[in-house]
């Protein structure tokens, strides 16, 4: 940038030297004039002369013109690379958290979970792996009674409610809607009273709650729910077909 503007000057000056000379020049011209009279070639020259100093003088401006366009521009973007680079960054952070979010593990979740055969021990091995990768705070399993048509709860994971979890039917509530759709669902504003956490720190209430239907084929065979006090949508949504498939495949030899 210093050798740039270093050079703007040279020009600048240049310029100038070359615009004394054309003037001196152009006065000499005229005032010996009279002595070139009747020499063609002589008076060719000059005229060649003439021509060429504002031509030489339009390319020096273009130059000084460019050299300024280019400061202007370098000045401009040093103004707001600040902002730039803030908007940057937080496109980083953004990027990062979503890869975060999106790093729920199948792998490890199988290998958390360790192999069962009834549905009870499935149950708490599936919320317990889950809570290594996720922070939810209630989680609760159920399994499908073919005898009675009937989802009931197997494994909870946090819930102290007073009343224990109740069983339900295809399209019943909430968890009968995602077995009906064979649909995952994801609900970032928990209706009031549906579930409450109680701690050291006291009673609280979750905001985000996935019902997640756990398939063999086409068919639903059990469902679990996980609430959280932070949206799951991001970290699940994408993969959450595979997962089904991937927990109902573990499940499907259950008793």
């Amino acid at each position: 940038m210093d050798d740039l503007i270093k050079n703007k000057q040279k020009i600048l000056i240049y310029l100038i030297l070359l615009l004394v000379l054309g003037l001196g020049s152009i006065i000499l011209i005229i005032g010996a004039a009279p002595a070139f009279k009747g020499n063609g070639f002589a008076i060719a020259l000059l005229l060649v002369f003439l021509v060429e100093i504002p031509f030489i003088l339009s390319i020096g401006i273009i130059a000084l013109r460019t050299v300024n366009l280019y400061l202007e521009n370098d000045e401009k973007n040093r103004a707001s690379s600040p902002d730039e680079m803030e908007k940057l960054e937080k496109e980083v952070e953004e990027k990062a958290k979503e890869a975060e979010d999106l790093s729920f593990n199948l792998k490890r979740l199988g290998d958390d979970m360790g192999e069962s055969t009834k549905w009870d021990e499935f149950g708490l091995s599936l919320l317990s792996a889950i809570s290594k990768q996720i922070e939810i705070v209630v989680g609760l399993v159920y399994s499908f009674n073919a005898e009675e048509k009937k989802f009931k709860p197997v494994a909870d994971y946090a819930y102290y409610a007073e009343e224990a979890p109740m069983e339900f039917g295809i399209g019943g509530g909430i968890s009968g809607q995602v077995v009906k759709d064979k649909k995952a669902m994801f609900i970032n504003d928990l209706p009031e009273g549906y579930v409450k956490v109680i701690s050291g720190l006291g009673t609280h209430k979750p905001k985000y709650l996935a019902v997640i239907p756990i398939l063999d084929e086409e068919d639903v065979i059990g469902l679990f729910e996980i609430a959280t006090f932070k949206p799951l949508e991001k970290g699940l949504s994408r993969k959450i077909d595979e997962i089904s498939k991937y927990i109902g495949k573990k499940a499907s030899h259950l008793e």
